[in-house]
């Protein structure tokens, strides 16, 4: 496999798992009252957002070339740290 095959699998499993841990959000959301709800409905929306950023990103990445790929990575680590910035800000707010 190469360094680019490992790197789509690693991306794309952690994007399944940001996608596992939003619902989970989601669901305790749901048992909120409406307005603590309605707050973090919109750290959800961006957060889904951001993962969209990150998907789209991956799959741009998918079609380069074995050396341009290289380059896109730094854009794609940066929508990484994005969506997991915002899934670790709002699972820490869900705890208080």
């Amino acid at each position: 496999m190469s360094k680019k095959d490992e790197y789509f699998a690693m991306m794309e499993s952690q994007i399944k798992k940001w996608d596992a841990e939003v619902d989970k959000l989601r669901a305790k959301a749901d048992q909120m009252s409406a307005e603590t709800r309605s707050k973090y409905d919109e750290q959800i929306k961006a957060m889904r957002a951001s993962r969209d950023a990150a998907t789209k990103k991956l799959q741009e990445m998918r079609t380069a070339s074995e050396s341009a790929w290289q380059h896109m990575q730094a854009g794609m680590d940066a929508a990484w740290a994005s969506m997991k910035n915002a899934l670790d800000k709002a699972s820490s707010q869900f705890k208080k």
